[in-house]
This record gives C-alpha cells, sequence and structure tokens, in this order.
C-alpha cells in the first residue's frame, strides 16, 4: 500500500526550512512556533507564531475517465506577533513559499490588531492544486 502524503506538513516543513521563517519562529528550546490547526493558549505567544489550518478537506479539482487527476487544497495561514514588521516580513516569505507549491493568495483574509493582546494578525487564505496526477493525499 502506498503512504499517503500529508499537505499540511509539507507546508509546515516549507516554512519551518525558510531562513527568515525559520529565524523569527525558533524557540530557544530548538522547535519552532509554526502550528498545525490549532495554537494552544499555553504555547509561546510573547513572539512571532504561525498558524496553519486547512479550510476544508482536499477535493478532486480535475478528473478523467472516473479518476481523480488533481487535488485542491485550501489552506489559512496565520502570522501573530508583538511585533507588525515581522508579521509582514514572515507573511511575504510566506506567499513566496506557497507560490513555489503553486499555491495563489485568495481575496479574503485579515489584517488587525488585537489590543487585548497586544499582537498584530496577518492571516492570508491560499489555494492551490496538486501537480498533475499527484492525488495521494
Amino acid at each position: 500500500m502506498t503512504e499517503v502524503k500529508d499537505m499540511i506538513d509539507l507546508i509546515y516543513q516549507t516554512l519551518k526550512n525558510n531562513p527568515t521563517i525559520g529565524g523569527l519562529t525558533k524557540a530557544a528550546d530548538g522547535s519552532y512556533r509554526i502550528r498545525k490547526y490549532d495554537y494552544p493558549e499555553t504555547a509561546d505567544q510573547s513572539k512571532t507564531f504561525v498558524l496553519i489550518k486547512p479550510l476544508g478537506p482536499p477535493i478532486a479539482s480535475n478528473s478523467a475517465s472516473d479518476e481523480d487527476m488533481q487535488i485542491e487544497f485550501t489552506f489559512q495561514i496565520a502570522v501573530e506577533s508583538p511585533d507588525r514588521k515581522e508579521v509582514k516580513q514572515v507573511q511575504s516569505e510566506i506567499k513566496k513559499e506557497m507560490k513555489k507549491l503553486n499555491y495563489g493568495q485568495m481575496t479574503d483574509g485579515l489584517d488587525v490588531y488585537f489590543e487585548a493582546t497586544g499582537h498584530f494578525v496577518d492571516a492570508r487564505r491560499y489555494r492551490g492544486n496538486t501537480a498533475l496526477y499527484d492525488t495521494n493525499y
């Protein structure tokens, strides 16, 4: 049986390996403040962190002869930090990395300052298709 690929982990690894994103999200213990699905309230929120969240299940985007030919994914990637410039710097790098993975930015998202937390938040949504015949997700 062929192992199923994990798109959210592929995105996580790609972002972690980007020198700018990795440098701004690396914790003292060597872990990264990049999370999938949820960022716990108990996690370090004093510095820049990233949350990758799927906005729905993967869906077939192109089919032929009753076979899926491509899979479409939609993700929201949020960056939060007390430092507005770091938020923008990280999101700029995320956009470049997502483009390499064949994702385009969608029109909706969030760009706001939350006074209660003292965080700037920039959340962007990306949609993309896998390469042709790359459907094992």
